[in-house]
């Protein structure tokens, strides 16, 4: 969870949903984890939200993850290492 304010025009919000992946966990699962190895060094991610809806609605399973994501500072970095 952001515990601070960000600037909006320095976050990304990314939205990934299981139909993409025809519903397929482990593809999700990879696709995902793809999209996270190939960002930047810099980048840094604020929140992933996840979601799950069960097969009692509408008679099929979804999911989705949302990563937020925003360019550290220079500050931020080194406090990294």
């Amino acid at each position: 969870m952001i515990r601070k304010p960000i600037r909006a025009k320095t976050t990304e919000i990314v939205v990934f949903n299981g139909s993409e992946y025809k519903n397929d966990v482990q593809d999700f699962q990879e696709g995902v984890n793809s999209w996270l190895k190939t960002q930047p060094d810099n980048v840094v991610i604020e929140d992933i939200i996840y979601r799950y809806t069960g097969a009692a609605t509408r008679s099929k399973e979804s999911f989705s993850i949302a990563i937020i994501s925003r360019t550290a500072s220079e500050k931020e970095l080194n406090e990294l290492d």
